[in-house]
């Protein structure tokens, strides 16, 4: 999908800038400047999200390298942030990266919802995995955010609840939900009660939420537990996930669960109790990173993001995690094909290039968006894995079949 018709060399980094209230008021890079492409990152490096955060900054890192190696004399420039996981520390970022004429954002998902009011006025496109969920209603440009979009694979929308609902659903109701109290969370489960009021009646919802801080959710469980559900879906990722986990090892409760994507953290995962290793699933994931063969690796861009993000964070191995730097790697692969179709490094031209319904390929399949379609990669193209079973060779078992050894 990439030609070869533009080469982008990046220029050094500026001094970072923190605009006022009203604005940054630096000049986007021009036609004549189509050469420079910079892509900043703001998001968690360190505190309790911080895992997700170097993944992500890790995927920029990878496509970066992708390019230079595909694209001969071509640079892509990533500058970062931390928010330290603070999602209004993204807005003085934000005006920062602006007035270093970055051409493209990439956010984690906590603080991308906190964004969107700026990046109207700075009018860059931005991308994040999960956190379009809080405001898909608004986004387009028929709508009030503009200039968010999201590369990840079934993170957001009803892509991202469908597979977990009807995975635990099987097991017939009541259908547990817990989610933690950040953005994201509460979106999502919003979003499931509204999914199974219009498309599932006979689901029967039991829900509890805990502080995003708490460290102990063993009394929520309980509850669903004592509603007689067999099945949860739980929407929490990091630390807060990781308190789940070890809350359901606590009073020994085994359900069949659908989780997210943050399952297949080796922190989470390593928590995982004996009897649930077989009947736990997480996701959505790409199909591109599933295989029902053990031992077998992806191939094309997929395989080459994995050589590279491998190089990127400086591990042997690769984990279901790490599928979540393939968001990023992607982001970086569709603004530079944005540019070199638009011929502009200008963060406007890009984001009408990337609107355009032209396809864009990635690592985790095929993304198309339009003007008010702001999530790229559909529900034919997702499927759930087995966070307990190791990604070997950087694909995952896929959870549609019996566990694999």
């Amino acid at each position: 999908m990439f030609t070869t018709a533009k080469k982008l060399v990046v220029i050094g980094v500026a001094g970072a800038l923190v605009c006022g209230a009203a604005g940054c008021g630096s000049d986007s890079p021009s036609d004549s400047d189509a050469s420079t492409i910079k892509i900043g990152f703001i998001g968690s490096l360190t505190g309790p999200l911080s895992s997700s955060g170097k993944v992500s900054l890790d995927g920029l890192t990878a496509g970066a390298d992708y390019i230079a190696e595909h694209y001969p004399g071509s640079k892509v420039e990533i500058v970062q942030r931390d928010t330290k996981g603070e999602p209004t520390a993204a807005v003085a970022a934000t005006r920062a990266l602006a007035q270093e004429n970055v051409s493209a954002l990439y956010y984690t998902t906590e603080a991308f919802p906190a964004v969107q009011d700026v990046l109207n006025q700075v009018e860059v496109p931005a991308s994040t995995a999960g956190g379009i969920g809080p405001i898909l209603n608004d986004v387009g440009d028929s709508n009030r955010y503009k200039y968010a979009f999201s590369t990840g694979a079934g993170t957001a929308g009803e892509t991202s609840v469908i597979p977990l609902l009807e995975y635990a659903a099987a097991s017939g109701n009541p259908v547990a939900m817990l989610n933690d109290s950040s953005a994201y969370n509460t979106a999502q489960a919003e979003l499931t009660a509204s999914i199974v009021a219009a498309k599932y009646p006979q689901v029967e919802l039991v829900t509890q939420s805990f502080p995003t801080t708490a460290s102990d959710v063993t009394a929520q469980l309980n509850k669903l537990r004592d509603s007689g559900a067999k099945s949860i879906i739980v929407w929490s990722y990091g630390s807060p996930l990781v308190a789940v986990m070890s809350s359901l090892s606590k009073i020994g409760w085994n359900p069949r669960m659908a989780g997210v994507l943050g399952v297949g953290d080796p922190a989470a995962a390593s928590l995982i109790p004996a009897g649930m290793k077989d009947t736990l699933a997480a996701g959505p994931m790409a199909k591109t990173f599933l295989s029902t063969s053990p031992g077998a690796s992806p191939s094309g861009v997929t395989a080459e993001f994995v050589d590279r993000f491998r190089k990127a964070s400086g591990k042997d191995d690769f984990v279901a995690l790490d599928t979540v730097g393939a968001t990023s790697f992607d982001w970086v692969l569709l603004v530079h094909q944005a540019s070199e179709n638009s011929h502009s490094a200008d963060p406007n031209k890009i984001k009408d290039a990337l609107v355009s319904g032209e396809p864009f390929d990635g690592a985790n399949g095929t993304y198309v968006f339009g003007p008010d379609q702001r999530i790229g990669i559909g529900a034919d193209q997702l499927a759930t894995f087995l966070p307990a079973q190791p990604c070997t060779n950087g694909t995952c078992a896929s959870a549609d079949l019996p566990a694999t050894s």
